[in-house]
């Protein structure tokens, strides 16, 4: 059984795979300050993004593991964030505000980040 909880939102950034390179990664260095626009990441790249969650739902995973996903927006798109072998997690709640660091990668078709390190934010005023 899935619980799910959504709002109206755009769809999840569809993986980009075209180019001569494409599906080779890039450097695993991050850059420390960087935040990059979720509409602007790639298949394979590792990456800091931030966002509002604006859909949560616990999901079974291959051997009904619970699983916690999150779709993160910004204004450029949505990422789906994949918190594996949780149901819940503090503070993570409709219209939280997040950042996420972690590879992404291919789940049902959108991009996903697995397991990422992540940092709650407070709610800018007036949102």
């Amino acid at each position: 059984m899935t619980d799910t909880v959504n709002e109206p939102e755009p769809d999840p950034v569809e993986p980009a795979r075209s180019g001569p390179s494409a599906g080779a990664p890039e450097s695993d260095e991050l850059d420390s300050a960087e935040c990059r626009r979720i509409g602007d990441i790639k298949w394979r790249q590792r990456v800091r993004v931030r966002g509002r969650i604006r859909a949560l739902r616990v999901q079974p995973w291959e051997g009904g593991v619970a699983t916690l996903e999150c779709t993160l927006v910004d204004d450029t798109g949505g990422l789906v964030v994949i918190f594996m072998g949780r149901r819940k997690l503090g503070g993570v709640k409709l219209g939280a505000h997040m950042e996420v660091e972690g590879r992404v990668l291919e789940s049902r078709g959108k991009l996903a980040i697995m397991n990422p390190a992540y940092t709650l934010l407070p709610t800018p005023t007036g949102a």
